[in-house]
């Protein structure tokens, strides 16, 4: 009933304002639907309405337990209750393109870690609707780790044991974002960079207490935002207390997709990142220091064929790939789309 009133309500508020602006000279129902005036506000309000009634479920979203907000798109709902798994042969497909990338990395002397940061609602289950339930026993991250593991030589780092553990004591994911904040990109960075270090030492790994802790407020949240909602959240901010190097950014003047970070300071290993948003997510203030070039691209923006060109001209110390765990299957179907 409470469903019906609001929706009846905003309905008749609605097509009271639609038909008001059909009665301006000069406009018709097409110049309406494409500039309808207030459209995004009245969307805004009306779901900040639901929100305060309680509805749960939204557009590509739903509310979790104590305001937490859930991405349902891609994989999300699917990884999370464990269902939807891939076949054999999928995962074989998957391993023969991540091991012709590190052979071609090893072949130009360098390694190459693959770094997939899991789903919000797989470090955070607790916060989960109750009436969504686990229902499998293995995710389609659990099926790429174990193939990897017993049936390539890949440098795959599972964050997972971390993350369930830090998360006890530290918020590391946005409560209406689906990426990590600030801190859980420092977590993972430490972890890769500690791996990294055992090869090269000039790499640093900074504990955290290295660092200042402020807070801001983001409004730039993707979840609230493709549920229709205006929010904001405070989060950290972590500030070096240690001296960092002048970094310049520039795109290659002859490979637009190609993003370069060139460090003032001149004695470290060159790495290449090929990546999704988690990256940009606050992940890249704690690489690109402690590498004298890091050349970047989104996996959207480029061709398998152009890694492997990369790795081959560019022969950086370090190949870091890295997908969140529900674009596991994205990122595979783009790369065996286009590469060969």
């Amino acid at each position: 009933m409470k469903i019906k009133t609001y929706s009846a309500s905003f309905s008749i508020f609605f097509f009271s304002l639609l038909l008001f602006q059909l009665a301006i000279p000069n406009l018709s129902l097409a110049s309406v639907s494409d500039g309808f005036r207030w459209r995004m506000a009245l969307i805004r309000k009306f779901n900040a309405f639901r929100l305060a009634v309680g509805d749960r479920i939204f557009n590509e979203g739903l509310v979790g337990k104590e305001g937490w907000l859930f991405y349902t798109g891609d994989y999300s709902i699917h990884d999370y209750q464990k269902t939807s798994l891939m076949g054999p042969n999928r995962l074989k497909e998957m391993a023969e393109i991540l091991t012709r990338l590190d052979l071609q990395t090893k072949r130009n002397g360098g390694r190459m870690w693959v770094v997939i940061p899991p789903d919000k609602n797989t470090i955070y289950p607790q916060y989960m609707p109750g009436e969504i339930p686990v229902i499998g026993d293995v995710s389609r991250l659990d099926q790429l780790t174990n193939y990897l593991r017993q049936n390539s030589e890949i440098n795959l780092l599972d964050l997972r044991p971390l993350f369930k553990e830090v998360s006890q004591f530290d918020q590391i994911y946005y409560k209406a974002d689906a990426h990590w904040n600030c801190l859980g990109a420092y977590y993972a960075s430490s972890e890769l960079l500690t791996q990294i270090n055992a090869l090269h030492p000039e790499v640093q790994v900074h504990p955290l207490t290295d660092y200042e802790f402020e807070t801001t407020a983001d409004s730039t949240l993707d979840i609230a935002g493709v549920m229709g909602l205006s929010l904001q959240e405070e989060t950290v901010v972590l500030k070096p207390k240690f001296p960092v190097a002048p970094i310049s950014h520039a795109s290659d003047e002859r490979r637009e997709s190609l993003k370069i970070a060139v460090n003032s300071k001149t004695n470290l290993p060159k790495a290449l990142v090929v990546h999704d948003s988690f990256y940009t997510e606050c992940f890249s203030q704690f690489i690109e220091p402690q590498f004298s070039r890091v050349m970047s691209s989104h996996y959207e923006k480029a061709a398998f064929s152009d890694y492997m060109d990369w790795i081959e001209s560019e022969q950086p110390d370090a190949v870091i790939i890295e997908f969140a765990e529900r674009h596991i299957e994205y990122f595979f179907s783009l790369a065996t789309r286009k590469g060969k």
